[in-house]
């Protein structure tokens, strides 16, 4: 859910021209520039701002490397699926796949540092790429 719902603020942001980056380990060297109260768990930072470039493109895998394609596989499945590939993930692993079971999408997070938190971030990617809210609140990592 963090990496699904911050990767909202992380989208709008940038519609309204930030920069962003999504900090999961280094964040603790930097003491006293947050708070944890009792009871709250910090799971990752997303520092916002102006950067010097507003990023660069990072190495994709191949849709067939993180999806089930069949000949007759939707368009709105592969535009998904594009998109996910589009998302930020942890050091640019891309440890997800995404599989079709008739109109019901299936999403698997792969083993990694903070791939259950990634798999949040191209599940909403695959939303916005395939026009089609599969996700959103029935979100179960």
């Amino acid at each position: 859910m963090c990496g699904y719902y911050g990767e909202q603020l992380v989208l709008l942001a940038a519609r309204l021209g930030l920069d962003s980056c999504w900090v999961a380990m280094s964040y603790a060297k930097v003491k006293n520039a947050y708070t944890i109260s009792k009871g709250e768990k910090l799971c990752c930072v997303i520092s916002l701002g102006y950067g010097k470039t507003h990023g660069t493109p990072h190495k994709s895998k191949s849709i067939e490397e993180v999806a089930v394609i069949k000949e007759d596989t939707p368009e709105w499945f592969i535009n998904g699926v594009k998109a996910a590939l589009l998302a930020p993930t942890a050091m640019n692993q891309q440890k997800f796949g995404f599989m079709l079971d008739g109109d019901k999408v299936l999403a698997k997070a792969g083993k990694g540092i903070l791939s259950d938190m990634d798999l949040g971030i191209v599940k909403y990617h695959f939303e916005i790429g395939s026009g089609k809210e599969i996700f959103g609140d029935k979100i179960k990592i």
